[in-house]
Order: C-alpha cells, then sequence, then structure tokens
C-alpha cells in the first residue's frame, strides 16, 4: 500500500516514462512538501520542455511553474513570469 504521497511521485514517474505533449495535473503535489513539489515540476519542464502542462492546485507555489493563471471564481486570466525552476 502506497501513501498519496508515494503515490504521487508514481504518477509523474509515469509521465516522465510517457512523455505526453499535453498533461493535466489535478492537485499533483497535494501530500508533498513544497521541495520535492518543485523539483518534480522542475523535472517536468526539463523533462518534456514542449509539453502543455494545466494544473489546478490551491497551492500559490505552483504558479512559478506555469505562464498563464485562470481564477476559476472570477474568470480572470494573468500572465505569470516563469523563473528558472
Amino acid at each position: 500500500m502506497l501513501s498519496p504521497g508515494e503515490q504521487q511521485r508514481v504518477a509523474f514517474v509515469r509521465v516522465f516514462l510517457q512523455q505526453p505533449d499535453l498533461l493535466f495535473l489535478d492537485e499533483a503535489t497535494s501530500a508533498l512538501d513544497e521541495p520535492t513539489e518543485a523539483a518534480l515540476y522542475g523535472q517536468l519542464r526539463r523533462r518534456l520542455p514542449h509539453a502543455t502542462i494545466a494544473s489546478i492546485a490551491h497551492r500559490s507555489t505552483l504558479r512559478r511553474f506555469h505562464d498563464l493563471h485562470l481564477d476559476i471564481p472570477t474568470g480572470k486570466i494573468e500572465p505569470l513570469s516563469r523563473q528558472a525552476a
């Protein structure tokens, strides 16, 4: 039996092996600490540089790995300046 954090890590390994062009992540790092989250999203950007990645999350720490932010309640879309991960 894997913990939620272990299950999330396994899911990332599957992504790295399959290398999709389009990736939807729903709370994909919710059970992980912020340094592990940053390491995994950094690997996504390095290993899948041309993939379109959409994340649904409550953590603001994911903003630095994306180009746009959509606020669901208001419908407002704002550009983000992605920092090197």
